[in-house]
């Protein structure tokens, strides 16, 4: 891989949380970033393969564990899609963590995604069943947008940028611009 040896990533103590669609590449940046950056990595998807067993009270502990992560005063690099029922919780968690908070939506074509999506190997234990990956994608996308227009903008004690890429664009270029993003930050 291209980043085996990348330079050290020096930023200030912060969340910054990556969202995106499936197949956005955001777990993908998200674990450079955090090995980069030497902050903790977490994600829902880790939380339901460490805590999940495909049952509601499983999802609700992977949940309970993901958001006591974004609550607490660690610096972090996290992902989630950024849409759905938990993202009030998300933010909430987040504003208490009293560090500041930067969120970075991935946008790419649906298509992209789509393909990507559809070339998943991981299982991930969940109490409901996705719809064809080719409906899900532009829901969830729906999803954010909504969230992205509604929580994650407006939310003044967040950082957030919308960072859209063509679907050409490789993860290298994809991750040169996220970390010149957070170098600013």
């Amino acid at each position: 891989m291209v980043f085996k040896n990348a330079e050290r990533l020096v930023i200030s103590p912060q969340k910054i949380l990556v969202i995106g669609t499936l197949g956005s590449g955001k777990t993908t940046l998200a674990e450079y970033l955090a090995r980069d950056t030497g902050f903790p990595y977490a994600s829902i998807d880790e939380c339901r393969i460490r805590y999940g067993d495909g049952t509601v009270s499983g999802e609700d502990c992977a949940w309970d564990h993901f958001l006591e992560i974004c609550g607490n005063s660690t610096p972090a690099i996290l992902e989630f899609s950024g849409g759905g029922p938990h993202v009030n919780e998300v933010r909430k968690n987040l504003l208490c963590s009293t560090i500041p908070v930067s969120v970075i939506w991935l946008v790419l074509p649906l298509d992209t995604c789509i393909n990507r999506a559809l070339q998943r190997q991981t299982n991930i234990p969940a109490p409901f069943t996705w719809g064809p990956i080719e409906y899900s994608v532009p829901a969830i996308q729906d999803s954010i947008e909504f969230a992205w227009d509604s929580v994650w903008s407006r939310e003044p004690g967040f950082h957030a940028t919308r960072q859209v890429f063509p679907g050409t664009t490789s993860v290298g270029d994809m991750y040169s611009v996220i970390r010149e993003i957070c170098s600013g930050l």
